[in-house]
């Protein structure tokens, strides 16, 4: 395409999707989509595909030379992205690829879903369509149909050539009879239309991550000017810890709420997306969020009895580790250690401070033990330790307990073999090589010097160099794709966590390997096939039902019955099959009917 300019240049539609707009000005000048598309591409070495058309309504410059398309079509680059989600973006997004930002995943679809009535009124694709929220057509009061009455196959936007006709079969989509919407879900999905048309609007609002959650916390609080911990609890009683975290932007990442959850909140409390774009939350109001903020760790202290940290909150620090799951399957997060005397903490299930060494429990035991300390086995057998934490436990103690404290003798320590385990230490040699130095005289002896106070703290203060990226990661992430394909195969339910358990990790490594998209995506394709199954299955039963009774009237009650659910359910979850279903019931008794007569 040699052109310099288009010779038909028509503007986009208001709501129109930047997609729709390049189809039509493709068609107006006579020129195949993708020949258009790819005289006017970024990628050097690569042409546009129509798995790309997903794109161009996301990130249209990935794909095209948007300055070039601006001076082909006369239309401001500006003007050009308003028909896209840029708007949204600019409004709610951290980062600067939409497909990217979490606050909007699962949210955009790939599948073709419109409103025949829209469609012949005027014939150009909504922008939002695209957004799985919106299930119906406001201006009409019906469901978007997602699939053609004729064919019962479903789109997505790479197979689409005409907007109203299928690209399966040929069947004009505008025939096609969509379902009406009732009044509860009607007013649901006009406030969900008008709060999205909001958020597409080019405007310059810009609302940092915090802010968003601050301003839900001012709504909900009645805007009053300092914060009402018991409204915030009453309205989100289950997320206002998590909230409170974005609001006071304490977040070990920085990341904006998704955009379903605000939705949702919103709508629940009679709340415009309007008013919470306009809102100025007062200084008095964020200072009353935010002076709350204490850090988990300062909060807590030392549960040892003979501790100098001992119910004093500030001598404990936290560890590298966040989350840990024990065989027994028991969670464990936010991990600790006291300063002062070593011992290790972690944060259970229920919030509680718990010890993951086993000093306190064996300085309960050690105090109150009756027979002489003159042999490890025997001390084992009558505490019911085993051997090796009643070697830990006596070590741990004979350098910190006086002799009148405790059944057990001090040991005296060697001042410069403790400065070599230091020295050594804090260079990061691991525990093991020290355990192999020739000059220890025994096992015990050097778990006198590894539990010694000023070894323990300085393991704990030693800051160990984060590993480099692996180079492996696209193994890891192929070992991924390998278990959903497993799982796919097996048609067991596609989750994070039945993905860990077969792989062999936990959650978190799962989501620094960059797999959780693709496990959304597996899971996604999933529930697709399984409705597209479940539909077909349908359909079947009532064509077998109906063949079966060629000579009676049959009615929608009786059809139901065989297919084990009701009308009302399906129809929320398939409409198109309920309209078949109808269709084919009429067609059906129409026929009796006239052999009758």
């Amino acid at each position: 395409m040699r052109n310099t300019i288009f010779t038909v240049r028509p503007n986009p539609l208001p709501g129109e999707s930047f997609w729709s707009y390049l189809c039509r000005l493709a068609n107006q000048n006579g020129i195949p989509f993708l020949t258009m598309l790819n005289s006017i591409k970024v990628w050097q070495q690569k042409s546009i595909q129509r798995a790309d058309f997903s794109l161009l309504d996301i990130t249209p410059g990935s794909v095209l030379n948007m300055e070039q398309l601006s001076d082909l079509t006369g239309h401001s680059v500006a003007k050009l992205l308003d028909a896209t989600f840029a708007p949204l973006l600019r409004t709610f997004g951290a980062s600067q690829e939409v497909q990217r930002a979490r606050f909007v995943s699962g949210m955009i679809l790939d599948t073709y879903r419109f409103c025949p009535q829209c469609l012949e009124e005027a014939m150009y694709f909504r922008l939002l369509w695209k957004m799985a929220p919106v299930t119906s057509c406001v201006q009409h009061g019906v469901f978007l149909v997602d699939r053609c009455p004729r064919c019962k196959e479903q789109a997505s936007f790479r197979d689409v050539e005409l907007l109203c006709v299928c690209p399966h079969c040929g069947f004009s989509l505008i025939k096609s009879q969509a379902q009406p919407i009732d009044g509860s879900e009607r007013e649901q999905q006009h406030w969900i239309n008008e709060a999205l048309c909001t958020l597409f609007e080019p405007g310059n609002y810009h609302i940092e991550p915090d802010e968003v959650a601050m301003r839900l916390f001012y709504l909900l609080c009645g805007r009053k000017p300092y914060f009402d911990r018991q409204l915030a609890e009453a309205a989100l009683p289950s997320v206002l810890h998590t909230l409170l975290q974005h609001a006071r932007d304490s977040l070990s990442q920085k990341r904006t709420l998704h955009l379903s959850f605000l939705l949702n909140t919103l709508y629940k409390h009679h709340l415009s997306m309007n008013d919470f774009l306009q809102t100025a939350v007062p200084d008095s109001f964020v200072k009353s969020v935010r002076q709350g903020v204490v850090r988990r760790a300062d909060q807590l202290s030392c549960l040892a009895p003979w501790c100098d940290g001992y119910k004093r909150p500030g001598t404990l620090v936290k560890t590298g580790t966040t989350l840990k799951r024990r065989k027994s399957g028991e969670t464990l997060l936010y991990y600790l250690a006291c300063t002062k005397c070593g011992c290790e903490y972690a944060i259970d299930e229920d919030g509680e401070l718990q010890e993951r060494s086993y000093f306190i429990e064996g300085y309960q035991a050690l105090r109150i033990v009756s027979v002489p300390l003159t042999g490890i086995k025997p001390l084992a057998r009558s505490l019911c330790f085993t051997e090796d934490k009643i070697r830990r436990c006596l070590a741990y103690f004979c350098t910190r307990m006086k002799p009148h404290e405790w059944n057990g003798a001090r040991v005296e320590v060697d001042t410069s073999l403790l400065e070599r385990v230091l020295n050594d230490t804090g260079k990061g040699t691991k525990l093991k090589a020290i355990q192999q130095w020739d000059c220890w005289e025994s096992y015990q002896q050097f778990l006198v010097y590894r539990f010694h106070p000023e070894v323990m703290r300085a393991l704990i203060e030693l800051k160990r160099p984060r590993p480099s990226k692996r180079s492996d990661s696209a193994v890891k992430r192929e070992k991924v794709r390998e278990t959903l394909d497993i799982l796919m195969e097996r048609d067991d339910d596609i989750t994070i966590a039945a993905a860990c358990e077969i792989v062999g990790v936990c959650p978190e490594t799962i989501r620094n390997w960059g797999c959780n998209d693709f496990i959304a995506e597996a899971k996604q394709i999933q529930w697709g096939r399984r409705i597209r199954c479940r539909k077909d299955e349908i359909c079947e039963k009532v064509e077998n039902y109906l063949s079966r009774n060629p000579a009676t009237v049959v009615t929608s009650g009786a059809v139901y019955n065989i297919l084990g659910t009701q009308r009302t359910v399906l129809w929320r979850i398939a409409p198109e099959i309920t309209a078949y279903i109808q269709e084919r019931i009429v067609h059906h008794n129409r026929n009796v009917k006239d052999v009758v007569e």
